[in-house]
């Protein structure tokens, strides 16, 4: 597979990815209250653990596919 190929693809499951979140956020916004704190939400609050933030996440994944 040539890189135009693979970058491509890379192409091609980002948008995925984006509508995937854009539908993931519509079915959230939709079915949970604004104040109501979803419940992985609540629990890594209960567990003290860290809520990790979808752009950074975003930031990590770009990185990693740039090499």
């Amino acid at each position: 597979m040539s890189s135009s190929e693979i970058l491509v693809e890379i192409r091609e499951i980002k948008e995925r990815l984006e509508k995937l979140e854009s539908m993931l956020r519509f079915i959230i916004e939709r079915h949970v209250e604004e104040d109501e704190p979803l419940p992985d939400e609540a629990e890594a609050i209960r567990m003290r653990d860290e809520l990790v933030d979808l752009n950074e996440v975003k930031k990590r994944l770009l990185e990693k596919s740039k090499g």
